[in-house]
């Protein structure tokens, strides 16, 4: 073999192992989305099972609560009206510390989804 065919056929072979590493992160790239969505997928599933129970426990418990109230005023519809009051001032509570209660513990799990496992792959390269 004369050294033409020599460098020829190292680069099919060269060619070749680039193809074959270029399909295999392909597939990592397919299979760690899938992953991520899932974790996401699953997250999202959860909280929503939690919402829904959450929202009928308050609500029972809101409405208990309220009847409390009203036997202890004698009046029904001021324990209804402190209810409604009370769930306002909490709404209104929730609303201003949704940055910190929502927003910042969701990008900092997207952060941790996405990035540290990116810069973990990297750092064992």
């Amino acid at each position: 073999m004369n050294t033409e065919e020599k460098y020829t056929d190292n680069f099919r072979k060269l060619l070749q192992e680039t193809k074959q590493y270029l399909n295999l992160q392909k597939e990592y790239a397919l299979m760690d989305t899938a992953d991520k969505l899932t974790v996401i997928l699953s997250t999202v599933a959860i909280a929503a099972v939690c919402f829904v129970l959450g929202a009928m426990i308050l609500f029972f418990l809101t409405f208990a609560l309220a009847y409390w109230i009203g036997d202890l005023t004698g009046n029904l519809s001021l324990g209804f009206i402190s209810i409604a009051v009370f769930l306002v001032l909490v709404l209104l509570i929730a609303y201003s510390k949704r940055n910190a209660w929502i927003i910042q513990p969701l990008a900092r799990m997207m952060v941790r989804l996405f990035v540290n496992k990116e810069e973990k792959n990297n750092e064992q390269s």
